[in-house]
């Protein structure tokens, strides 16, 4: 009976997605916390019809619920809407789908296809994907190529950026040694509360580094907000 009662309430949420004609961000959010948290068989429904009109931010959601369902076929239930998702042209997707193939969720673990994704996603001006390109670049030994990553990742906003282009300043690594240009980094990845760049502010009003004076209080202050500082750097799970 309960069956019957779920098909009747996705027919008549279908009905409804089919006179409503492309989800908002709100609808898709709202449908995903429905489907995730209460598992409302409507809402799965309703992400389920608009991922299979070809829409990319509905199927990244579809396949962002699946992921979240913590039901053993998750990752392999998201893995497929992620490249869906990605081939139609949304960046974000193509990020996470990078996330799955470095780590071999729902997918065969594929360093090929992840770099193939990080790159989709970074042309796509996803800062993340881009910043994680960076850090490879930076792991091979490629400082130009992390430099020009890392910058472009900053543009768009990646606080892990500026980080990096604040240690490349500070150290000289692939540009001038510039502690002006170093603080300049640090204090704007600080500013999106990074921990590091807080906790290396701190370190350098303790010695009166990086041309700034030396203030044990302004180093306390700097300290406890990397503490409390809250950061989802994305490409930490690379």
């Amino acid at each position: 009976m309960q069956k019957i009662i779920w098909i009747a309430a996705a027919a008549f949420c279908l009905a409804l997605c089919g006179c409503a004609g492309r989800p908002s961000q709100a609808e898709l959010d709202a449908a995903k916390q429905q489907a995730i948290y209460a598992s409302d068989g409507a809402a799965w429904a309703r992400l389920n019809h608009w991922a299979n009109q070809h829409d990319p931010a509905a199927a990244r959601s579809l396949a962002e619920a699946y992921a979240a369902s913590g039901t053993p076929q998750a990752w392999s239930q998201a893995a497929p809407w992620f490249q869906r998702a990605a081939e139609w042209g949304d960046g974000l997707a193509a990020f996470r789908l990078a996330k799955l193939y470095a780590k071999g969720l729902g997918v065969k673990p594929s360093r090929a296809q992840s770099n193939h994704w990080l790159h989709v996603a970074a042309e796509r001006q996803q800062a993340d994907a881009a910043c994680v390109l960076g850090l490879r670049a930076k792991d091979a030994g490629d400082v130009m190529a992390a430099k020009q990553w890392f910058e472009q990742a900053a543009a768009h906003g990646s606080a892990e950026a500026m980080f990096q282009l604040g240690i490349a300043y500070q150290e000289g690594i692939g540009v001038p040694a510039d502690a002006k240009r170093a603080l300049d980094w640090y204090e704007r990845s600080a500013k999106l509360e990074m921990p590091a760049a807080l906790q290396t502010l701190a370190m350098a009003y303790q010695a009166g580094d990086l041309g700034l004076p030396r203030d044990e209080i302004k180093a306390s202050e700097m300290f406890n907000l990397a503490a409390h500082a809250i950061h989802d750097f994305e490409s930490e799970v690379f």
